[in-house]
């Protein structure tokens, strides 16, 4: 009886390793996707800037075009809708949010979260960005833009597990084509 207590107490601790291992391999891979996201996004952003103003040497971004490029691209590459609610079948239970920041030559630094602009303020190079989410503090010597995806909690199936934080991920991308 003793081994049949034994074997049993092995097999459930067993279970619960790779019950465990396979969820937090399943979070690691979808918040590697999600930097990813931020990453493509970032670059997408920094796209779109006045041919005029580039011409003149100066990067300002074209904040409108941009966020609309960000906002179609945002729905495909992560498995939320236009709402940024996360579509049947996805890994993610939570509302996504994010945050772009353009910051450019003209020394203007423009916020737009979820899509519509929150602010838009001066500011001098160099400036010490401080990321509202990930309290991530990068000093911005060029124009810049940086993209941060909250895109909500992991999905485990242990209950206890789900005080974990949100998966936040940030990615910047700089114009380096002036020299």
């Amino acid at each position: 009886m003793k081994v049949f207590i034994v074997t049993l107490a092995v097999v459930i601790l067993y279970t619960f390793t790779i019950v465990f291992n396979q969820d937090y391999r399943q979070a690691q891979r979808a918040a590697i996707g999600v930097k990813y996201v931020c990453e493509e996004l970032s670059a997408t952003g920094s796209l779109f800037y006045d041919v005029e103003q580039f011409g003149d040497g100066l990067t300002v971004y074209n904040t409108e075009q941009s966020m609309v490029a960000i906002r179609d691209q945002i729905t495909h590459l992560i498995s939320f809708d236009s709402v940024r609610n996360p579509i049947p079948g996805s890994y993610w239970t939570d509302q996504m949010n994010y945050i772009v920041y353009f910051y450019d030559d003209l020394l203007e630094r423009k916020i737009y979260i979820n899509g519509d602009l929150s602010s838009s303020e001066d500011f001098t190079y160099p400036y010490s960005h401080l990321d509202l989410w990930t309290n991530y503090n990068y000093i911005v010597n060029d124009p810049v833009v940086i993209v941060t995806i909250n895109a909500g909690i992991p999905k485990y199936r242990y209950p206890f597990l789900n005080e974990i934080p949100d998966v936040i991920r940030s990615s910047s991308h700089v114009l380096d084509d002036r020299q």
